[in-house]
Formats: C-alpha cells, structure tokens, sequence
C-alpha cells in the first residue's frame, strides 16, 4: 500500500498541527491512547467466543500444518484470516525436539488478535487524517480520535479475531485515498477490503458515489477527464483484486466460500415482514448507542451534534453521512439480515466524522468529560458487543481436562464446536463427535461396538437432560466425571 504503517500514524497525527493551535504531540497522545487501550484489552484472560475460534481455527491450521488454502467450510475471504495466521507463525508457533511444529491455544489467542488491535490503533490516527481533511479542523480531527480511540466497538472488535477491523480498516482507508482522488489506490484497498470480508460491497458503493459527486461538480471538460481517466484508474485495481479472490476460491478443494456464505447468512426471507420493522429499528438503535461510548454517552454527544445542527443548520457533509448512516441502517431493517452486532461497525466512522465535524467549538469541552469518563469505564468493563466471552471462561481448564483421557476416547460434543476443537489443541488424539438431534447420537451410540467409556460434554445451562434421558435408557450408565467453570462432563459406559 502506497502509505505504511508509519505513514499513516505520522500523518494522523500531524493532521493536529498547524490550525487551531493543536500540536503534533497531542495526535501522538491520542495514537498512543488507542495503542495502550487496544493492548491492554489484548492481555485480558478472556476466551475466543465461537466465531472467533472457528476463524482461528483455520488460522492454526495454515501457521502449523501449512494449509493455506484454508480448507473447511469456511465462509469468509482470507484475508484476516491470514493476518492471524502469519502473526501465529511469527511469535506463537514453536518447534519440539522431533521439528513437530505446535502452537498452544493460549498464546494462539494473543498472535490471533494481535493484528487487530495494531489494526484498530492505526485506525486511530487514519480517522485523524480523514477529519482533519474533510474540515481542516486541528480540533475536529482530535476529537474523531479520540472517539475512535475510546469506542467500545473500536475496542471490542480492536483486540478480537473477528474479520471486521481489517474490513474497516481497508473500507477507511479506500475512502481517504478517494477524498484524495488517488483513485487506483482507493479500488486496490477497497478489493483488499473484499479479501476481508463480503460486506466490502456496502463501502464500495460510498466511494462509487464520491466519484460520481466528484464528476458531477467538475466542469463538463474536466468531467469527461474524470471518467476517461479516474474510473479506469479506480476499476482496474479493484476488478484484478476480485478476480484474484475467485481464483483462489476455485483453488480451494471445498465449496465456494461465496455458497458458504450464502448458505449460512440466508434470511428465511429476504424482505422482513413491515411488523417486525420497528423492533428491528429498536434493536439497531440500541447497538448505535454503543459505538461512541457507553449508551448514556453516546446519548449525550449525539444530542451535542443534533442541537449543533439545529443551530447552524445542515452541512453538505453532515447531510451526507446522515444519509449514507440512514441508508445502511434501513438495509438492515428493510431486508431480513441477522442484525448481528458485528455488522453495525461500517456505521462507526460515518458516526464518528459527523458528530465530530458538527460540534462547534464552544461544545467540544462539554464533549471532552462523559466521552473521558466512558472511556475509564470501557477500559475495565468486560465488553458484551460480539458476545459474551464470561459465559466460555474455562473452556480451556476443560479441555485440558478431556485430554487426560486415554487417547481415541470418544467425546460427545452437541454445542461447543469449533471452540472445544480449537482448545483440544491442533494435534489431539480424541474423536470428537457432533450429532444435531439426541435421537441420531442414541442410535449412532448403539451402533458403535466398543466397550470403553465415552464422554459428553455440556455447558451447564444447555438443555442436556433430554440427551442424558435417552441415552439412559439406551442402556448407558451415567456418572458425572467434570463440573468446572460453566462446564459438564459426563462419563458413559456402554450397555
């Protein structure tokens, strides 16, 4: 990419200098404040939640056992995926005595996350940059940094191993090569951003409509420029990028991570039903809430922005990312996608520029104090946005636990999934079984001539007993062998 790292991080925090009286140290400051937030949330002892561990899962497999086609049934682009993974291989991956390579699940928790919190930290000073361009407003662009800095969305999917902060990070800086009108740029990170994740389209669009806003202001000789010259530029890049992705889609030997994707995130219809709407309008509003600070300072800054609207009136700007946040929100509404919390982050630096560039100076200190205060308390709090990692402490203490066991013991597994297999580790020696329904797992059970014990394996508010019920009367007999953390396991000794 045209601007490193370093770049980005220079530029952020010069985007403070000059006007206004702001220095270059105060963007460091603010760069520094996100860095330190998103590590400190990257040392936390928390586990992977499920997505997490299914994306990790791949990861591993391409750092230890070189699959890097990522086979599986993955829907999802790579690359986040091999970020993770080249930062598993960097500083997690080791070799023992026989050159076996291995990885521990716990230091593959930190290598995985790791390039999202350097991600979300760079994001920082990359919305300085864009503030700073779009008002030329030392003090503006302070403040999306710290907006962005101290967001429990920034932090929450920062320091994760979600596919989302690659994708913003990418989308963000398509958009600040547009303003630029860097547009070869701008197609090539926004086909990075397709490489990350399929809801790449939505800032696509927003960066088509820069250049078609770009072209209707110009002159009609410089128009014609424009799209001779420009859309080229910006289409090129962006076609070879896609191209690239379903090459090394064919390449892989499992289905089309696009038939993947369209299997596991089709809606039961595609309109939702105009009921629904409203609660559906609830819900989003309630994730938005979150994305500034925690709900009741977000509250307060958007009524900051909205009473500085209603005093100065409209900005071009201001009208604009009001209609891009009310268009990608209705999508969400309108259409029967699941309104996970993960999808709203597009919205976050659309959110951050506008109550950023609307506040006047006279509000920003009123800003500066609940936007602190939530910040202290965002550090601290154990963070629900994505899910709730509490309810899978010790899924690692229980793992440990199911590796005790005498090797090609069979497990029974209904619910933990990919995240018990990423913690059994990449070479267990367990047979691992899922079965959707008790009634196959019962006859399957039966079917299965060995005498040794098996074992079945719950969190504790699962509905397990309807399973232990049949298996009973299968023939089984039952003991409880482990109840740890929220976690059971059952022994089962065969009729």
């Amino acid at each position: 990419m045209a601007e490193s790292a370093t770049r980005i991080v220079a530029h952020g925090a010069g985007a403070l200098a000059g006007r206004g009286g702001w220095s270059l140290w105060l963007g460091a400051v603010i760069i520094l404040l996100a860095s330190g937030l998103q590590f400190a949330r990257l040392g936390r002892d928390q586990r992977f939640l499920p997505d997490e561990a299914h994306f990790m899962t791949f990861a591993r497999a391409a750092a230890v056992n070189g699959d890097w086609l990522l086979p599986g049934p993955l829907d999802k682009p790579p690359l986040s995926i091999y970020l993770s993974a080249l930062s598993m291989a960097a500083f997690g991956v080791q070799a023992d005595a026989a050159g076996v390579l291995h990885l521990e699940p716990l230091m593959g928790e930190f290598a995985g996350r790791l390039p999202n919190a350097l991600l979300a930290a760079l994001l920082t000073a990359l919305m300085m940059r864009l503030a700073w361009r779009l008002s030329r407003d030392g003090r503006a662009a302070a403040l999306a940094g710290l907006l962005m800095a101290t967001s429990p969305y920034a932090l929450a999917f920062g320091a994760s191993a979600f596919t989302g902060m690659s994708l913003l990070f990418c989308a963000v800086l398509a958009v600040h090569f547009a303003l630029g009108r860097r547009w070869a740029w701008a197609g090539l990170a926004l086909g990075l951003a397709l490489w990350c994740k399929q809801q790449a389209l939505f800032p696509m669009a927003l960066v088509l409509v820069m250049l078609w806003l770009d072209k209707r202001r110009a002159s009609s000789k410089q128009a014609g420029v424009i799209w001779r010259r420009a859309l080229p530029r910006f289409m090129l890049p962006l076609a070879i990028s896609c191209l690239a992705l379903l090459l090394w889609d064919l390449a892989r030997p499992e289905a089309s991570i696009f038939l993947q994707a369209a299997v596991n995130n089709a809606p039961a219809e595609w309109l939702a039903a105009p009921e629904s709407w409203l609660p559906r309008l609830i819900t989003w509003l309630g994730m938005g809430l979150w994305m500034l600070g925690p709900p009741p300072v977000s509250a307060f800054l958007l009524l900051l922005a909205g009473l500085a609207v209603a005093r100065r009136g409209w900005t071009r700007q201001a009208r604009l990312f009001s209609l891009a946040l009310a268009l990608y929100a209705a999508l969400h509404i309108v259409f029967g996608f699941n309104l996970y919390d993960r999808y709203a982050l597009l919205a976050l630096p659309l959110l951050t520029l506008l109550v950023a560039g609307c506040l006047p100076m006279p509000m920003r200190p009123l800003a500066l104090i609940p936007l602190l205060l939530g910040a202290i308390w965002t550090a601290g709090a154990d963070l629900t946005i994505g899910g709730e990692r509490a309810a899978y402490t010790g899924i690692d203490r229980l793992a440990a636990h199911l590796n005790s066991k005498p090797v090609a013991s069979v497990i029974y597994d209904p619910w933990l999934g990919w995240q018990l297999g990423y913690y059994l580790g990449v070479w267990h020696d367990k047979r691992l079984v899922h079965y959707p329904t008790a009634a196959a797992w019962v006859a399957d059970a039966l079917a299965l001539d060995e005498a040794g014990d098996r074992y079945f394996v719950t969190p504790h508010d699962a509905p397990y007993a309807g399973w232990l019920t049949a298996i009973s009367d299968a023939g089984f007999a039952i003991s409880q062998d482990y109840a740890q953390d929220r976690f059971l396991v059952f022994r089962l000794r065969p009729p």
